[in-house]
């Protein structure tokens, strides 16, 4: 009986260890949901004007208050739920899925006839959601995303990397020899105006990650529409770690990851965006960030000591009582 008990204690033990040590390391394997979703939204998606529309997948964690056209760029005939909204829809009657189905867990509003996917009636791709999946869905996406934006932050700017230029042009320069990820750590303060229009030299690498420190950045007149950013948009990420206000006075070009942001704009944004919210009528572009982070190591490995430590004394405790 001792011998079935302390074998049935150290299986378990393993099996806890086996969890904890992929909780902890496989966070981030894998592409992660910006390049599932052109937004994703913590909170609310507030359109204005007669634009605001969405080339891809939408997933918003709080509600629709206004809306124009969603999903595009997806596939003619898609049977994917291409908007996911966990709180209310308010449709009105600029409001079009212009493929695949709106799944929603709050209230619908607003006119029905918005369904332009193929052989759809008026009202054929709006799906109530009753079994709380958006919601589980949220909280996943978002621990996600909060991993991959503190690993990012967590990175040191690359070798031979720069952010320099005259009061009209800045260029972020590479001049190394990586095949991969470069990364360059500025501030908002480096990145705003009064009239600088932003390039950028990859070199030999294949994806940028920009982090960007500060609460609050107004891009002003600053834009990054030149060939190397408009071309390159789904090899550039620009992570606003700490931002709580962001506003894109022109297009802008690259994936950005602000997930304590409000996004207010009016200009253009082409890639995938996960932010607090959003409020403007500028277009968001079909982008993705498709880059696989490597494994992370795990920042708190005081855990799985004192997982380990508080099995064994309960195993000490059972062998006692056997």
């Amino acid at each position: 009986m001792t011998f079935a008990r302390t074998l049935s204690l150290t299986t378990a033990c393993r099996q806890m260890v086996a969890a904890a040590v992929l909780l902890g390391f496989s966070s981030l394997a894998g592409a992660g949901p910006l390049n599932d979703y052109n937004l994703i939204l913590l909170g609310d998606l507030k359109v204005s004007g007669g634009s605001g529309h969405i080339e891809g997948k939408a997933f918003i964690g709080g509600n629709v208050v206004n809306a124009s056209v969603f999903a595009q760029k997806e596939p003619l005939n898609s049977t994917a739920d291409t908007v996911k909204v966990v709180g209310n829809f308010a449709s009105n009657s600029a409001t079009h899925i212009d493929r695949g189905y709106l799944a929603y867990e709050g209230n619908f509003t607003g006119p029905t006839n918005i369904c332009n996917g193929a052989g759809l009636v008026p009202n054929g791709c709006l799906k109530k959601v009753t079994d709380g999946s958006l919601t589980a869905e949220k909280a996943s996406l978002f621990a996600q995303l909060q991993a991959e934006s503190d690993f990012y932050r967590d990175l040191a700017s690359s070798d031979n990397t720069s952010l320099v230029g005259d009061m009209n042009n800045k260029a972020f320069t590479y001049t190394g020899a990586a095949t991969d990820l470069v990364v360059f750590n500025i501030t908002v303060e480096q990145l705003t105006g009064p009239q600088w229009s932003l390039n950028l030299d990859f070199a030999t690498a294949l994806n940028v990650v920009i982090n960007v420190s500060g609460t609050t950045f107004n891009a002003g007149t600053t834009k990054n529409g030149t060939n190397s950013f408009r071309n390159n948009m789904n090899h550039v990420l620009w992570n606003f770690y700490e931002a709580t206000n962001l506003n894109f006075g022109d297009s802008w070009y690259g994936s950005v990851l602000a997930l304590n942001a409000t996004i207010k704009t009016n200009s253009n944004l082409d890639g995938a965006i996960a932010a607090k919210s959003y409020e403007g009528n500028g277009e968001i572009h079909t982008g993705s960030w498709s880059y696989t982070p490597p494994v992370t190591k795990v920042n708190e490995p005081s855990i799985f000591l004192l997982l380990l430590t508080g099995l064994g004394l309960i195993g000490l405790g059972r062998l006692r009582r056997a």
